[in-house]
Parts: C-alpha cells; sequence; structure tokens
C-alpha cells in the first residue's frame, strides 16, 4: 500500500513537473516533503529520507530535461527552416528553368514559324505582298506600339510610308519628322539601329527628342549597295528583338528581290530616255483599251506625233542636245494628257498616245494644245538652246478603222498628210 502510495506520488510530481514551472512543483514538492517527514520518519525512516529526495529532484531532474528537449527542438526547427529555404530555393530554380525552357521552346517555334513565313514571302513579286505578310506576322507574334516601312525615292527622298499598329490594316501614311530623322541616321551609320531608352547613346538622342519611345529598331534596306528603304519598329519589348530581327532580316532580303523586279519590269515597259512606254509595252495596251471600247461601244482615239526635222537637229547639236528635246516633250506629252490617257515613245523621234473614251472632237482638241504647247516650248540644252514643232496625225476607233493595225495605218496616213501640209499641224 505504501508502495503504491508513493510511486503515485512521485508520477503526479513528475507529471506536474512537465506542466508547471519549477518554483510551482518545488513549493509543491516541499509540502508534500514536510508532510511525509512528520507522519512517516519515525515508521521508516530510510524510505522516508529516499523518498524525500526522489521527488524533491524530480522538478530538477525534469527541467533539466525539458531545457534539453527545448534545445533540441529548437536545433530541429533551424535545421527543418533550413531545409524548407533550401527546398524553395531548388522549386524556384526548378520553376525558373522550366519556365526559361518553355521560353526557349517558344522561341523555338517563333523562330521556325519566322522561316515559314520567309518561304510565303518568298513566292510573293509585289511589296505590297510582301509587306502585308510581313505585318501580319508582327501582328500575331510580338507586342510592339507601331512598325513603319518607310521607302525612299533617291538620296534622302521618302516616296511612301507604310504603317503597321495592332488591331489596325496597314495604311499608307505622309512621312513626319520622326520619318526624316530616321532616314537621315540610316543614311549615316548604315547599319541596324537597336536602341533602350535607358541604355541610348548620346548620338542618337536626337531620335528621342523628336519621339517618346522605350525601345527602337531601325533597319536599313539596302538595293544595289543603296539605300532604298527604313523598316522601323517603336516600344518592342527586349525579348523579341533576337527573333524580330530575324524576320526583318528575312523581309530585307525579299525587299531587295521585289525592289530589284520592279526596276526590271519598269524597264521592260518604260523608255529609259523619256520615261513614257516602250513600243512593245503600248501596243499591249493599245490591244486592250480597243477591246474594251468594243466592248462597251465607246470612243477611242490614236495620235501619232513626229518631231519635225528631228534629224537635222541632231546633225547640227548633237544627240545629247536631242535626247534633252525628247525628254522634255515626253514632259508636255504628260502634262496635257489623263492618268487614264497612254503616251509611248513609237520609234526614234515618234510618239504615240492612246485617248480612251475621246472621239475625233476631243482628240483635235488634245491635239491642238500639245502642238501648240511643243512649238511654244523653248529646251535648253547644255549650252544651246533649241524649239520645235510637231505633226500629228490622228484616227478614231470605231469611225475610222475597226482593229489596231488599220487604226495605227490611218493614223500614220494622217501623220503623213500633217507634213505633207507644211508640218507643225494636226490632220
Amino acid at each position: 500500500m505504501e508502495f503504491l502510495l508513493y510511486a503515485s506520488t512521485i508520477i503526479i510530481i513528475l507529471f506536474l513537473s512537465y506542466r508547471l514551472r519549477l518554483a510551482q512543483v518545488l513549493l509543491l514538492s516541499i509540502a508534500l516533503s514536510v508532510f511525509v517527514f512528520v507522519t512517516r520518519l519515525k515508521a521508516s525512516p530510510v524510505e522516508t529520507i529516499i523518498f524525500l529526495l526522489l521527488i524533491n529532484a524530480i522538478p530538477f531532474i525534469t527541467e533539466r530535461f525539458k531545457k534539453d528537449l527545448a534545445s533540441h527542438k529548437q536545433g530541429m526547427r533551424a535545421e527543418f527552416d533550413e531545409v524548407k529555404k533550401n527546398y524553395e530555393k531548388l522549386s524556384q530554380k526548378d520553376k525558373k528553368a522550366l519556365e526559361s525552357n518553355l521560353e526557349s521552346d517558344k522561341k523555338l517555334q517563333q523562330v521556325l514559324s519566322l522561316y515559314e513565313i520567309s518561304k510565303d514571302m518568298s513566292s510573293c513579286l509585289m511589296l505590297e505582298d510582301i509587306f502585308g505578310i510581313f505585318s501580319a506576322t508582327l501582328k500575331k507574334l510580338f507586342r510592339f506600339r507601331l512598325a513603319r516601312l518607310v521607302i525612299l525615292d533617291g538620296p534622302g527622298g521618302i516616296n511612301a510610308v507604310y504603317q503597321v499598329e495592332i488591331g489596325r490594316s496597314v495604311n499608307k501614311k505622309a512621312p513626319d519628322d520622326f520619318d526624316r530623322a530616321i532616314v537621315s541616321v540610316e543614311a549615316s551609320g548604315r547599319k541596324p539601329i537597336q536602341l533602350v531608352r535607358e541604355e541610348e547613346p548620346e548620338s542618337l538622342r536626337k531620335l528621342s527628342v523628336v519621339r517618346d519611345f522605350d525601345t527602337l529598331i531601325s533597319i536599313p534596306l539596302f538595293v544595289e549597295e543603296k539605300i532604298a528603304g527604313v523598316l522601323y519598329i517603336e516600344n518592342l519589348p527586349k525579348i523579341y528583338f533576337e527573333n524580330f530581327m530575324i524576320l526583318s532580316g528575312q523581309f530585307a532580303i525579299q525587299f531587295h528581290k521585289v525592289i530589284l523586279y520592279e526596276k526590271v519590269q519598269e524597264m521592260s515597259i518604260t523608255d529609259s530616255l523619256t520615261r513614257v512606254s516602250t513600243r512593245r509595252y503600248f501596243l499591249e495596251r493599245l490591244e486592250e483599251e480597243l477591246r474594251r471600247s468594243m466592248r462597251h461601244k465607246t470612243n477611242l482615239s490614236f495620235l501619232m506625233l513626229d518631231l519635225d526635222h528631228f534629224k537635222e537637229k541632231n546633225d547640227k547639236y548633237g544627240h545629247l542636245v536631242g535626247d534633252v528635246v525628247l525628254k522634255e516633250v515626253s514632259v508636255i506629252l504628260k502634262a496635257n494628257l489623263r492618268e487614264i490617257d497612254i503616251v509611248g515613245r513609237y520609234g526614234g523621234e515618234e510618239f504615240a498616245i492612246v485617248l480612251t473614251g475621246i472621239g475625233r472632237k476631243g482628240a483635235l482638241q488634245v491635239a491642238e494644245r500639245i502642238r501648240q504647247n511643243i512649238e511654244e516650248a523653248v529646251f535648253k540644252a547644255y549650252d544651246e538652246t533649241v524649239s520645235t514643232t510637231v505633226s500629228i496625225g490622228i484616227s478614231v476607233f470605231p469611225d475610222d478603222e475597226a482593229d489596231m493595225n488599220s487604226l495605227i495605218e490611218s493614223a500614220d496616213k494622217a501623220l503623213y498628210k500633217a507634213k505633207a501640209a507644211g508640218r507643225n499641224k494636226v490632220r
């Protein structure tokens, strides 16, 4: 019975030592010690002394154990926090690696798409077509404020400007001050420009003065080593710079091809001296207009012009002076015609004109105006001052002839009559 009492007391003291503070447990153990000492010392002195020592030692032993346990817990928590921190770092690295891989895959897909798009552009022979494909690709793959294609016309001159904006179709714009500024920079530098506002070099500060932008990429477009255009894009994020350079490089190749093709086409249909249609192209257009007039049952007038005494002037002043006269005459012809009319160089000093939808009366008025303007003109060529006159023969569809060859022959006969009548005449 005494053993159970002692054991129960020790268990209670031990339990309370874990639940209460050391001072509280000591007060309780001292109180129990006094009670046991008074009641049990005489009956069992040895057991009593041992019991008293034990119940008073338990709080100190337990406190020491609690401190060791707390220290161990703190160490375990520190280790856990370190492991957690390392895990978070590894998770972050893994996340970044995954994002990087996804970004790399996305860039790879973009690059592959860009090369596929270059195939589409390579099948086109018109500038509007390749720029349409280029602009559609820009809108699909990139974020930007606007992109512009500036087409040059000679040294520093701007022929046309095409603008691409998100959510809008490609628009033809009038050139502004920024277009002129960037053309000036590219004309002197002749190399691509990549600008980020915070990294902007002093030499290009004038561009940001003209227009506010966060980023700017500008690509000069060359044809036969001459700048024929400038392509630039504003506010494109830096992560897209590399892919945009790939796309613009493909566009530059196709731009070079198309401009050369247009030049070849123009050379094949335009007389290099007078800048009017060649004889072959003029006859093709005459045949087309004649068929249209037949379908719509409308008039068509054909004018054959020949400069009077041109060979004598060539012999007297030389061919260089004669070339200047031919150029100036072609300018007068174009100035007196509508845009829908066709003028061509038919032979050495012969020109031919097609007036669509005009009968004999209107053709006579146009021919007389041309004759009078050429007669009144004074051509300055090198050190010479030259004047000339022109004889003009007219034939009209369907009044005179119904097919092309007969129409030309009829006008040629009328021209012969004008010359026979003393030249500088309209017949």
